[in-house]
């Protein structure tokens, strides 16, 4: 569609000193940085084009004259149902390839009952003009901006691995690793890959000196694998410590651990091209098909039913609203849930952070999401108000449609008086 000039020339003068985001920048697409709103909250996100700070609907406004940007990526998402067949057809599919996600692949984690439409435009502020994108009217700069936020992962997916990612160390077994010359070459299709000694096809080590292909450890929830990779460093002699786990390598990389008493740990192997090459692998061609280790740590704590609380005997009624927020129990945060709730209960907490959150807002530093007090106003402010901004229920479909004589009536407002007691797993 073509664009007004008059906007155009908008787009132009908002356009200066606009650079896209590299991969050190972090891009806070996903939620807003003073309330919980998202691309699937009412009204959407609009992300800043400098700043690549998320802003909901209620906060544009005052980050437009905080920052002086005009120029905004605004993401509106809908959840959409799928249909009844749709939803027969995942329960009833079985992966047929060895990766990970993707057509014919394993599933990561449940699959979802709908499907995301995603819309996105160019919003000029501070009139709110909207340019539907795609639109390749726009100047090129604007356009390789707003492509390059899309792109970019996220700030919360970065931290969330960030979070679990020790830096691991150069092994120092690395450097001058003794590989056996046995002849062998393995293949580079996982399908012809088996543990050597159970036949096992997943969770596979190699280790890189002698070629055998083993097992990882058993987890303590009896997951994982059988321990062969670790039985055949011991009955070596311990002298070939270094393995890779094979679904991992990529051109990138891969997971290597050291079963060395003196690291046992993951670690870092710099010739692992090298070392692979030994054994008829080409790290270049290779694509991932099993989770890295630390996307298991995140996966296993995401999965983990924390948020399951039993009291017996009691018949609980949920609530919702102004101040009976609960908070999301990320595997080991319950105590500090719980001393959230608590300090936001006392009136001068309360005054201090949730009352005068928007002033707190409009006087935060440049990196809202550093600052503690910009922080504890974004928490106090949502659990005082109930503005979670959570996305739209699922519209029903025609079959899930109940006649008006069967529908119950609905749920009395919530008081708000007060905040609940501390609720150590609240919903």
């Amino acid at each position: 569609m073509s664009v007004d000039e008059g906007v155009m020339d908008l787009v132009r003068a908002g356009m200066r000193g606009l650079k896209p985001p590299g991969s050190y920048h972090k891009v806070y697409k996903d939620e807003c940085m003073f309330s919980f709103g998202t691309p699937e909250s009412v009204g959407g996100l609009y992300v800043n084009l400098k700043s690549f700070q998320g802003f909901s609907d209620a906060f544009l406004e005052m980050d437009q004259e905080r920052s002086g940007n005009v120029l905004y990526l605004h993401q509106v998402w809908r959840r959409v149902p799928l249909p009844a067949e749709e939803l027969q057809q995942q329960a009833n599919a079985t992966p047929d390839k060895m990766k990970l996600g993707g057509e014919g692949g394993f599933a990561l984690g449940a699959p979802p009952k709908y499907k995301v439409e995603k819309d996105a435009a160019l919003v000029v502020m501070p009139g709110r003009q909207r340019i539907p994108l795609p639109c390749t009217d726009l100047p090129e700069l604007v356009l390789q901006v707003v492509d390059a936020i899309t792109k970019h992962d996220a700030a919360s997916d970065q931290a969330e691995v960030a979070v679990w990612e020790e830096e691991a160390k150069v092994s120092r077994y690395a450097e001058g690793l003794p590989q056996l010359d046995t002849g062998r070459r393995i293949s580079p299709d996982p399908k012809d890959w088996r543990c050597e000694e159970t036949g096992e096809t997943g969770n596979l080590w190699l280790n890189l000196s002698t070629g055998f292909i083993g097992s990882g450890r058993r987890n303590w929830d009896g997951s994982g694998g059988n321990g062969s990779a670790l039985r055949h460093f011991e009955a070596t002699g311990r002298k070939y410590p270094l393995a890779v786990k094979m679904g991992t390598i990529t051109p990138h990389g891969a997971d290597v651990y050291s079963y060395a008493a003196d690291e046992d740990d993951m670690v870092t192997d710099p010739y692992l091209a090298q070392h692979l090459a030994h054994w008829g692998i080409n790290m270049m061609q290779m694509e991932k098909t099993e989770k890295t280790m630390t996307e298991l740590q995140v996966s296993l704590n995401l999965q983990h039913e924390f948020g399951r609380m039993t009291e017996s005997g009691a018949s609980l009624k949920p609530l919702s609203g102004p101040g009976h927020v609960g908070l999301v129990n990320l595997g080991n945060s319950c105590y500090m849930n719980s001393v959230l709730q608590i300090l936001f209960a006392l009136p001068e907490v309360n005054t201090r952070y949730a009352d005068a959150a928007n002033a707190i807002f409009r006087s935060a530093p440049p990196e809202p999401a550093q600052d503690l007090a910009t922080q504890l106003a974004k928490v106090g402010r949502a659990l005082a108000t109930g503005d979670t901004a959570a996305p739209p229920p699922l519209p029903l479909l025609p079959s899930q449609l109940l006649p008006p004589s069967t529908r119950s009536p609905p749920p009395p407002p919530p008081p708000r008086s007060s905040f609940p007691p501390c609720a150590c797993n609240g919903g």
